[in-house]
């Protein structure tokens, strides 16, 4: 029995330490690089950056460099809006740690001058807490992402990409909600049918 719980409590700390290697700084930040001989890389800069709960998943992070007044009305010119659901929660000791493994499912809206794409991808993803802990934080390494919808005129720059970067902050159930139903109607408008970025 003492062998057991050393075991598991060896797996859980080693997965512990593989996640926080894989974090780095703790720092919230995200890369997005096409995957090329002549990569584009796309830095984010995001001004909201929120996570919340989810009846459907275990939990959304909903991220954007628009500001909320201007995502509310929908005059969007320039922008990204990063949506990651976390669909299982890896658990120390049980889950191995694979890296073709998928636990999250992403959508990235990229709005340029006006035109919109819709990237969608998933990957794995290392999480320390859950929304309902009131914050966390997860790390996302060579997640995939390939353009799934996009205006007339969207050049697309990036597919096939990869999505790298480190989630770490609070969650805001209000501020989630704002941000999911202004990106639902912007890309609903763009698209002139009703679309939803969320299950």
């Amino acid at each position: 029995m003492a062998t057991c719980i050393s075991l598991l409590c060896l797996a859980g700390c080693s997965y512990m330490n593989t996640t926080y290697q894989w974090l780095g700084g703790f720092a919230t930040g995200m890369r997005v690089t096409s995957i090329s001989m002549d990569p584009v890389h796309l830095s984010t800069s995001y001004s909201t950056a929120v996570c919340a709960e989810d009846p459907d998943v275990e939990g959304s992070i909903w991220m954007t460099d628009i500001p909320l007044k201007d995502l509310a009305s929908g005059m969007v010119a320039n922008g990204q809006i990063l949506h990651i659901e976390m669909l299982w929660v890896p658990r120390p000791g049980y889950t191995p740690i694979d890296f073709e493994a998928t636990n999250l499912s992403v959508r990235f809206i990229v709005i340029s001058e006006g035109e919109v794409g819709v990237y969608e991808g998933g990957g794995f993803g290392y999480p320390l807490g859950v929304p309902a802990d009131g914050s966390m934080v997860l790390n996302l390494d060579g997640v995939t992402l390939q353009l799934a919808s996009s205006t007339e005129g969207f050049v697309d720059l990036l597919s096939p990409a990869q999505l790298d970067g480190t989630f770490n902050g609070g969650c805001d159930q209000e501020k989630a909600i704002l941000v999911r139903d202004a990106t639902s109607q912007l890309v609903t408008n763009a698209f002139d049918k009703t679309m939803y970025v969320w299950n």
